[in-house]
């Protein structure tokens, strides 16, 4: 919902979102659903979100003054954010999105019209669209698209870093696997430290982080101290209890119930608006857990996020269902001695899908990774990162909705992040091994205490599977081990 809606009427703002949300009108074909201090706007340009530029957050005047002097090509030279924007150049209009593609954003064209929408549900209620039957077919059976594919033959979506001409809607710049690569010298051991420069260019006081159990969102607080933080679960289950002991870190800290306030049926009708998805993989509690945190945290706009954090970490990607699945998971040392290529990997993640639609996800995956010289482990990763599950299903809660109540920062997301996690060797990532490396310089206070699979930094790596195995079943299986997502 927040973002840039373009020769289409934006949708009006539901009561969940009236105290997060504003709509401003740009222009009598754009208008703007953003955060009261996050939309950045001159005559010529308008920026919805946050972003780094020149080392600075929110450098409108130099990112302004910039484009004017150097045209397009200064959008590259942001360094990060979660942002759409629109343009005016030599009497030329542009749409942007940021070079990660985390602003989603949709395409469709329409005679000599071009229209953008942050929400894809707009442009089916305003626009006569043609299904097309693969896609809708494995849409519903995964719950998510890939590339620039949705359910309809006329609509986009906007790839990352996508630069699309208003004038006749041609994407005229985007971002490639390859091209969000930087070359680094920089190694596992560093990404602490990057992700401590990240925090400190947010100001302490604006900084909420919610703390699990788990390994991401520890990490992100041993970097740095939070004004806000909360977690939320059964009040015994594993992540509550782990994450009390971290309360000294906020200033505020606050805990409740994933399920406390039950799901209504706005918030069922709320979450199908906002994304792609079925509402058979929809949980619609994460709108008012999201909200219950807002209105426990509003001293706070920006939300550190630890999105895909898992995959990055512990190639959790590599994954795939079935009694292979497990055995690999419990013996990820079989990922090296015996290699599964894209395609096999790719097809066991994958299995549910007919030899058409597996046809069209794999061409696309081909046609996405065909510059990268990296291993097929490591193409799996950033396709399904940034083109397929990650970008199209995991970011429904950490960027789409929660992203109506805060300016969401996908830590591990930042392209210095991912020039590294590029180069690692993804069999010694699900064998825990690169973890270890990761956490190599963080302070003991963090690393020394359990997470919520039961080991700590300190348990050999080949034991780590095992106990993470046995937790997965006591989290799924036994009463009062169970999180906010297995809670029965």
């Amino acid at each position: 919902m927040k973002g840039l809606y373009i020769n289409v009427c934006s949708p009006i703002i539901p009561s969940t979102f009236s105290d997060s949300l504003l709509v401003t009108k740009l222009n009598e074909k754009c208008t703007a659903i953003h955060k009261t201090e996050y939309l950045f706007s001159t005559q010529t340009m308008h920026i919805v979100g946050w972003f780094i530029y020149k080392g600075k957050l929110n450098n409108f005047e130099a990112l302004s003054n910039d484009l004017k002097l150097f045209g397009l090509q200064t959008l590259e030279k942001i360094d990060s954010g979660v942002y759409s924007g629109v343009v005016t150049l030599d009497g030329d209009d542009y749409f942007f999105i940021d070079k990660m593609g985390l602003s989603i954003h949709f395409l469709f064209k329409q005679d000599e019209k071009v229209i953008i929408s942050a929400a894809l549900q707009t442009i089916k209620d305003n626009f006569a669209l043609t299904v097309s039957d693969v896609h809708e077919s494995i849409l519903r059976k995964r719950g998510h698209l890939f590339g620039p594919y949705t359910q309809y033959q006329e609509v986009t979506c906007i790839p990352p870093g996508g630069i699309v001409s208003l004038n006749n809607g041609e994407i005229v710049s985007k971002k490639s696997l390859a091209s969000l690569i930087n070359p680094t010298s920089n190694q596992l051991e560093q990404i602490p430290s990057k992700i401590k420069s990240l925090i400190k260019l947010i100001p302490e006081q604006k900084r909420c982080l919610a703390l699990s159990g788990g390994f991401d969102s520890r990490l992100i607080l041993s970097q740095s101290d939070m004004q806000d933080g909360y977690c939320y679960g059964p009040k015994n289950s594993a992540d509550r209890p782990i994450a009390r002991q971290f309360k000294a870190n906020f200033k505020n800290f606050y805990e409740f119930e994933f399920d406390g306030a039950p799901a209504t049926s706005n918030d069922v009708e709320v979450f199908d608006f906002l994304v792609e998805s079925p509402r058979k993989y929809n949980n619609p509690h994460f709108i008012s857990a999201y909200y219950t945190a807002f209105e426990l945290t509003k001293s706070s706009d920006f939300f550190f996020d630890g999105y895909l954090g898992d995959v990055f970490k512990r190639g959790t990607y590599l994954y795939f269902p079935g009694l292979l699945g497990e055995i690999y998971r419990f013996f990820p040392l079989l990922y090296k001695v015996r290699p599964l290529s894209a395609q096999a990997l790719l097809k066991k993640r994958y299995n549910n899908l007919t030899v058409q639609e597996f046809t069209v996800l794999f061409n696309d995956f081909e046609l996405e990774t065909q510059e990268l010289n990296i291993s097929d482990y490591n193409k799996v990763i950033l396709y399904e990162s940034f083109l397929a599950r990650g970008r199209r299903y995991i970011s429904r809660g950490a960027l789409v909705i929660n992203g109506c109540f805060k300016e969401v920062v996908p830590v591990f997301m930042s392209p210095d992040l991912q020039s590294i996690f590029v180069n690692q060797d993804y069999c010694d990532a699900v064998t825990f091994k690169n973890i270890k490396k990761v956490w190599q310089n963080v302070d003991s206070y963090y690393k020394n205490k359990k997470f919520e699979n039961g080991y700590s930094l300190n348990t050999p790596s080949f034991m780590m599977p095992k106990l993470a195995l046995f937790y997965r079943l006591l989290i799924n299986f036994m009463p009062g081990f169970q999180n906010y997502s297995t809670k029965k």
